[in-house]
């Protein structure tokens, strides 16, 4: 027990430095401070709350000093590989700020520690060692190098989960005992399932079985579709467009011969200014442009309308039939609309 504290207090010494060159504005403030609750909650003999603060207070601004207290907390827990691990790197931080008396305790600390500790071995089998293996313990992710070899865990009960590509999820749960040193665990991976096909039902005896489904041959029906009101949905088309032409050069006509009407341009209707003719020609240009374009657009609409209603039907009940009247006063054609 004097060789714990001694310990302990010795790396308080050496911990403060380290923290006070670590210190930032919150972080480092907060890792103080749980050092603090840590070491005071290690003097009541609270080990179990104690070393979550101060392995929080390591995480947030390193120092060997914390580490050592972590180290002895842990031991105190019967957490004798992380102990351990805390030894060993206590005494790497101390070897590289010259403190030589901190790492031989440190480094005495491990080995006492070393001859009992538990050890767990992860094995793959040959057929799950693929790319993209992936196997974690404790939610920590192993490396290819440790497997097969007996590794120092703490006691208690652990977690092994694997994953890998085309591969069912591993997961396993292993209790290892204190002082153990065969504990292990094989990590096989299934393959996953091909998707099964749907199953065809099978006919019952006496029902009829059903006849597939073959499609019509050219002939066989008449399509609704012909090419003339293919033509007559390009002619609508066109009829649109024109329309639309004709509506933008018509607001650009009124446009120039508004602007071409004010003073600065024209101050009669006789007397312009150069800007004033220019605004009258664009004006007239376009005005043309718009009449063009609403003639066309008429012109489409009117035959793309005939052009449908002229077309055949695919099917002898419908149909438009057109049939030419000639009366005293009215010449043209009657349109008989059959449905």
């Amino acid at each position: 027990m004097r060789l714990a504290m001694g310990v302990v207090a010795l790396g308080g010494v050496v911990g403060s430095a380290s923290l006070a060159y670590a210190q930032g504005p919150s972080s480092d403030a907060a890792a103080t401070a749980l050092f603090d609750e840590g070491r005071k909650l290690m003097e009541q003999h609270r080990w179990s709350d104690a070393c979550p603060k101060l392995a929080e207070s390591q995480r947030l601004a390193p120092s060997g000093g914390t580490l050592l207290n972590l180290a002895d907390c842990y031991e105190h827990t019967g957490q004798s590989a992380s102990a351990w691990a805390a030894w060993k790197d206590a005494a790497a931080r101390a070897n590289a700020v010259g403190k030589r008396d901190v790492e031989q305790r440190a480094l005495a600390r491990a080995a006492a520690l070393e001859r009992s500790l538990a050890r767990l071995t992860i094995a793959v089998d040959k057929a799950s060692d693929v790319d993209g293996l992936q196997v974690r313990r404790d939610g920590i992710a192993l490396g290819h190098a440790e497997f097969g070899m007996p590794i120092p865990v703490d006691p208690g009960k652990h977690v092994i989960e694997a994953t890998a590509p085309t591969k069912k999820p591993f997961s396993t749960n292993v209790d290892v005992a204190p002082k153990q040193t065969d504990a292990q665990v094989v990590v096989t991976l299934a393959d996953e399932e091909a998707p099964k096909p749907p199953a065809v039902a099978e006919p019952t005896p006496g029902s009829r079985p059903v006849e597939p489904l073959v499609p019509e041959q050219p002939g066989q029906a008449q399509s609704n579709w012909s090419g003339q009101k293919t033509a007559a949905v390009v002619a609508l088309g066109v009829g649109v467009a024109g329309v639309a032409v004709g509506t933008v050069f018509g607001l650009v006509a009124k446009s120039k011969n508004d602007e071409a009407l004010q003073p600065q341009n024209c101050r009669t209707s006789s007397y312009c200014t150069p800007a004033g003719l220019a605004l009258t020609s664009d004006a007239k240009s376009a005005a043309l442009a718009s009449t063009v374009g609403f003639g066309v657009g008429a012109a489409g609409i009117a035959a793309g309308a005939v052009l449908w209603l002229l077309a055949p039907s695919g099917s002898s009940r419908t149909g438009v039939r057109a049939t030419p009247v000639v009366a005293q006063r009215y010449q043209g054609v009657a349109l008989d609309l059959a449905w």
